[in-house]
Order: structure tokens, then C-alpha cells, then sequence
């Protein structure tokens, strides 16, 4: 949020595509500009789309836009329709001098791709959804800059190897990324989609992440997907934690993020119309430091 107003980035692909789930394969990242996500100013659908020279030639998923040095920075996840199976992922970043850019530049860096005995490189045959490497959340925290990033677990059982991964740049480009052991794998999920970190009133952490309800295996209540959050004192906690359902998948939203300047409410896709809509729960979560505009990134041309 920006001089009262929310700018807002989003995946969105022709409506036709959704009944057939082709809309995975078509997404662009959109912008646009509200005060309340009541009303909302739809600019451009397409400020990012797959390139089809590039690593990136199937489509854009779920990033992060951030405010580094004196513009603007967006991680996204894309795949490469020639690797593996086309479902295996990685990340990449684009910038723009000013957030409302008609086009992001990508930027000529090496996709970040899993590297770590810790975390599934790509899909497995009869796994229950494909490979996990995507939605980068980034923050400052002591000192240090992190990415969590949704995944696989090495080693799991198939349907129960959703993970929220946890990366620590090694430079201030945030040019190499350290992968850390994952920082939660519950056992009862096949994906934990969107993570996102944010500080509780309490002044402990919290984690949210969504899965659907048919890849949701909680022992207590299967099949009710959403969104579920986790609360720890530190990073090394959320490990030792019951995930929580706060908004289930029959409210008909997906892929919330809290919106600390709205009281933390949970702001989402709503799958049955298209679009984003608010949820009316008010989590108070604030947010971590996204803030990198005292950095200076180099840019390579």
C-alpha cells in the first residue's frame, strides 16, 4: 500500500481455459489499484507473460513484488515446457522503475531452481499434484533476507510431502540463495500453497499457507482445505506446531494473503466468479520488513 492506495498483481488467464483447467497453462500476471478491494482499477493483464525464448515459455505464476532501491522487484515462479514433465518449476525476477509499469524487464539471471537434497527437483510419478518450487514470499529478519517457497519434502510419502521451504540469501543481490531444511513439513498435505510469514499482535510469528480440500489429509478434519495458519516464538518453531484452520475452502476463497493495513483480513480469489474478494476475518497479522529500497541492486543488462 502507497499513498492510501493497494497495488495489486495478479494471476489471471481467459475464462474459457477454467472449466478444463487449461488456465494453469495460459496465466499472466495482471495490475491494478484500489483502496478497499471493494472497487478495483484493472490496468493492464498482462504487466509479466511466459516468454517463448525463455526458461519461462508456459506461463506466470504465483510472485512478490518488492520495493528494492529506487524500483521495483518481482519474483515470480514459471516452468519450461521442454523440462521434464513441464510441470517443474523455478524463479525468476523481473523489475520496473516505477510499480505501475505497463511491462516488466526480465531480469538476465539463472532461474533459482531447487538445489538441495532436501526438497524434491522435480514431479514424481504418482504423486497426487505436481512439483512444488513456487509462490516466493520474501522478508528481512535479523539481519538477513529470506524467501519461503511452497515445495516437496525429499523422502515423504506421496500426497503427504507438501512443504514450505525456507531460502537465505547469500549477497545483497540476492543474487544466491542458501536452501535451509524445510521450515514445516506437517505429513498431511500434498501441497501448501502461497506461504506467507507475518507477526502476530502477540508479537509471535505466524505462518499461512492454503491447500485444497481434496489434497487436505488432517487427521482431525480431512478434505476442508483453505487456509491455515501456524503461530510459533521463531523460525525453528513452526516445526513443532499443529497447522490451524481459519478460512475453509467452502468460503469459496483461495490463495488469501492478510492485509496488515486492513486489519490482517483475508483477501483472496474467489473460485466460484473469478476475481478477488474479502473475507470479512480480521486476523490483526502484521507485516515482517519487505522493505529493501535502502539496497542498490546492479542490474544486468
Amino acid at each position: 500500500a502507497m499513498t492510501g492506495k493497494f497495488h495489486l498483481f495478479y494471476l489471471n488467464a481467459p475464462s474459457e481455459s477454467y472449466a478444463t483447467g487449461a488456465h494453469h497453462q495460459a496465466a499472466t500476471v495482471g495490475y491494478g489499484v484500489t483502496k478497499d478491494f471493494l472497487e478495483i482499477e484493472w490496468g493492464a493483464h498482462d504487466v509479466l507473460r511466459a516468454d517463448p525464448q525463455g526458461w519461462d515459455n508456459t506461463s506466470i505464476w504465483t510472485g512478490d513484488v518488492l520495493r528494492i532501491g529506487k524500483g521495483f522487484w518481482m519474483f515470480y515462479t514459471s516452468r519450461d515446457h521442454h523440462r521434464d514433465d513441464g510441470f517443474t518449476q523455478a524463479i525468476g525476477v523481473a523489475r520496473a522503475d516505477q510499480i505501475d509499469a505497463r511491462h516488466w524487464q526480465r531480469i538476465s539471471r539463472l532461474p533459482l531452481e531447487v538445489n538441495s537434497p532436501d526438497y524434491e527437483p522435480r514431479g514424481i510419478q504418482g504423486d497426487l499434484s505436481v512439483h512444488a518450487w513456487r509462490d516466493p514470499f520474501l522478508f528481512r529478519w535479523g539481519g538477513d533476507t529470506y524467501m519461503l517457497l511452497s515445495a516437496k519434502a525429499a523422502g515423504r510419502p506421496l500426497g503427504r510431502n507438501g512443504a514450505v521451504a525456507w531460502l537465505k540469501a547469500c549477497d545483497p543481490q540476492l543474487n544466491q540463495w542458501q536452501p535451509l531444511p524445510p521450515l514445516v513439513v506437517p505429513g498431511h498435505y500434498s501441497e501448501m500453497e502461497v506461504p506467507q510469514v507475518y507477526r502476530r499482535p502477540d508479537g509471535r510469528l505466524a505462518l499461512l499457507f492454503s491447500t485444497t480440500a481434496a489434497l487436505d489429509f488432517t487427521p482431525e478434519s480431512p478434505h476442508q482445505g483453505g487456509i491455515y495458519a501456524m503461530a510459533a516464538e521463531g523460525f525453528e518453531g513452526f516445526a513443532h506446531q499443529v497447522p490451524r484452520n481459519i478460512l475453509p475452502a467452502s468460503s469459496g476463497l483461495y490463495a488469501c494473503r492478510a492485509i496488515p493495513e486492513l486489519a490482517g483480513e483475508l483477501i483472496g480469489f474467489d473460485l466460484a466468479t473469478g476475481g478477488i474478494r474479502r473475507s470479512g476475518i480480521q486476523t490483526h497479522l502484521q507485516s515482517l520488513d519487505k522493505d529493501f529500497s535502502d539496497i542498490f541492486l546492479e542490474v544486468p543488462e
